[in-house]
């Protein structure tokens, strides 16, 4: 008996495995997005949230990251990179921290990366330049600008990468809480100033040596109701006789701070 086999048409061949490709081709991004609980973009810390994202400020700081925004309760910074293939890549990184209003001071912070590429775009523009004392002459020439145009936006969603970034947040979490506490000024000590007792009335020790004055002593102060006989030095306390016939009346050394008598 002879073998009949059929063909099927190519048409219907090339249908059948449209279809079962279809089938079989990914779902999109936003299709398989189904909230599931996980802690990639969020960690509790025992801090206030201001000091949280203080603390995060300075883990991107530390990163290169240029800050966009530095709020209390947000902090926003970007990235730049560029590849060898030519491409630029820019991450936006967003910080939000929340404090759950516990007496202990507990903050939930949420970190979020935007990762957008952009590729070159060159567009060329042309003009002309007349001269009017030439006539009318044109000479056109070209130009070029080249500018950065986004290709690709998507969420950084690298466990590893959060990880990384939750653990300097919490090396930097001590700097951050001794920059919020409240600076005392120290107290103002009252100045001792020492006495400055004479030296005369210092008492001396035994035994040690007394300085010697470089003053010169005062002259002796002479009475006035007395003022002495310079010719007769025998009279000079009052008559007390008459004096010898020989002898010479010598001349009293006169006082530094008197005048003779007339």
């Amino acid at each position: 008996m002879p073998c009949i086999t059929r063909r099927l048409p190519v048409s219907l061949f090339v249908c059948l495995t449209a279809i079962l490709a279809g089938c079989t081709s990914p779902k999109p991004a936003y299709e398989r997005e189904d909230f599931t609980q996980n802690d990639v973009f969020s960690r509790t810390f025992p801090s206030a949230s201001t000091t949280a994202c203080d603390a995060g400020r300075r883990a991107l700081l530390s990163q290169g990251y240029n800050i966009d925004r530095f709020d209390p309760a947000r902090v926003s910074g970007h990235k730049n990179f560029q590849g060898e293939d030519g491409l630029h890549t820019q991450i936006n990184f967003n910080i939000d921290c929340a404090s759950d209003g516990s007496a202990n001071q507990r903050a939930t912070v949420f970190a979020n990366a935007v990762q957008d590429r952009y590729s070159i775009k060159r567009t060329s523009s042309s003009a002309s330049v007349g001269v009017s004392v030439l006539g009318q002459v044109s000479m056109p020439f070209g130009s070029s600008d080249d500018s950065l145009v986004k290709t690709a936006s998507q969420t950084v969603s690298r466990p590893k990468f959060y990880e990384g970034f939750f653990q300097l947040l919490q090396r930097f979490l001590p700097d951050a809480e001794a920059a919020a506490a409240p600076h005392v000024s120290p107290k103002l000590v009252p100045q001792v100033v020492p006495q400055v007792v004479p030296h005369s009335a210092a008492p001396s020790p035994a035994g040690a040596a007394q300085p010697v004055s470089s003053t010169p002593p005062a002259d002796p102060v002479v009475s006035p109701d007395a003022p002495a006989d310079t010719l007769n030095p025998a009279t000079a306390n009052g008559p007390s006789g008459p004096p010898a016939v020989n002898e010479k009346a010598e001349p009293a050394p006169e006082a530094s701070g008197d005048k003779p008598a007339p």
